[in-house]
This record gives structure tokens, C-alpha cells and sequence, in this order.
């Protein structure tokens, strides 16, 4: 998830991993559920929206270290109510604009 993934809000919860090798991504599928399809030459994506997404967030979070912050902003986004929810939705969007070495 740290190199290939990515976590936004898109009215949900919604999580994309990036690769080349099919077979980790229909693992991941069969795993957590979500679809794998073909991107472009040889690059597949696979897609987790809403419940399915918090949940596989929810268990790879503690591993994770360039993702963790997003995580937590897309977790909290999901679990607020709805007029606190933009705040979350914010920090998530400053969170993927920032980089570090």
C-alpha cells in the first residue's frame, strides 16, 4: 500500500494498489474482495470501496508509514458525522501533497 496505493474519498472510503504482477492483486481480491483490472500495458489496478476498504485499512494500518496519516484522515472521514466529515476530507487531500524522505 506505502509505494503502490492509493487512499482518497470519492462519497466513501475508496483505496487503489497499482502493479504489474496480477497475481498479488487477485490475491489481495480474493482476500478482501474489491476488483482487479487492467490499467494499461501490463499495469493492473485493484479497487476496494466503503466498508471493504476500512476494513483492509484497518488491519495493514499499523504497518504502513508513508500512508499511516492518510489512513487515519480517511478512517476518521468515514466514522464522523457528516459535518465533521469535510474536515477529515481536507487533512486527507493536505496529506497527499506531502512528501518526506
Amino acid at each position: 500500500m506505502d509505494g503502490e496505493g492509493c487512499v482518497r474519498w470519492n462519497k466513501c472510503a475508496a483505496i487503489e494498489v497499482t502493479n504489474k504482477h496480477y497475481g498479488v492483486l487477485a490475491q489481495m481480491q480474493d482476500r478482501w474482495g474489491g476488483r482487479v483490472r487492467l490499467k494499461g500495458e501490463g499495469v493492473y489496478v485493484w479497487t476496494l470501496y466503503g466498508r471493504k476498504a476500512l476494513t483492509y485499512l484497518s488491519c495493514i494500518a499499523r504497518y504502513s508509514i508513508i500512508k499511516y496519516p492518510q489512513i487515519v484522515a480517511l478512517i476518521g472521514a468515514a466514522r464522523s458525522r457528516p459535518d465533521l466529515r469535510h474536515r477529515y476530507i481536507q487533512e486527507l487531500k493536505r496529506l497527499k501533497h506531502v512528501y518526506s524522505h
